[in-house]
């Protein structure tokens, strides 16, 4: 399972950047609360908690792969241990975006996105958000998949070529 941990980094990532940055500017705690407020109205939470879902159905796949004959077994193990973990920590990730997008915007541009989500448009598309990031995680994987089989022959050739060795795990 450690091994789709980057995987699971790597897909929550494209929903925010680092949730390192702080706010710098006077009004700290206004653009907090706004960010906040963008956060929610944006379906954030949800859209964080989708990803998380389908990254781990592929982890439970790769190791159901690994384990023939015990499907369930990994199931139970992914659903009663990692599963739980993972999601209790996602408030951890939605404080530290709020943050950056207080360090990023200001008040007035807070106010902005936010009153972009309170009209159809931005409703629209907070109700099309999960249909659109499963169907673009669906392409993405069907795209990498072709890259992969088009392209990996070559590449391992001209990796040979060169004395490079390649990865199991790549």
């Amino acid at each position: 399972m450690r091994a789709i941990v980057p995987i699971l980094v790597l897909c929550l990532s494209l929903l925010s950047v680092p949730a390192v940055a702080a706010p710098a500017k006077g009004d700290d705690a206004q653009r907090l609360d706004k960010a906040r407020i963008l956060m929610e109205l944006s379906g954030s939470q949800a859209l964080a908690d989708q990803t998380l879902l389908a990254v781990t159905r592929r982890a439970e796949e790769l190791m159901a792969h690994e384990n023939p004959g015990r499907e369930a077994e990994v199931t139970a193990l992914v659903r009663d241990h990692f599963l739980p973990k993972a999601r209790t920590a996602l408030p951890e990730l939605a404080r530290g975006i709020t943050g950056l997008y207080a360090a990023y915007f200001t008040l007035a541009e807070l106010d902005q996105m936010i009153a972009f989500y309170a009209t159809p448009a931005g409703k629209k598309l907070v109700a099309l958000s999960p249909t659109i990031l499963q169907q673009s995680m669906a392409l993405g994987q069907a795209w990498a998949e072709g890259v992969a089989d088009r392209a990996w022959d070559s590449f391992a050739r001209a990796a040979q070529e060169r004395g490079l060795t390649i990865p199991q795990q790549l």
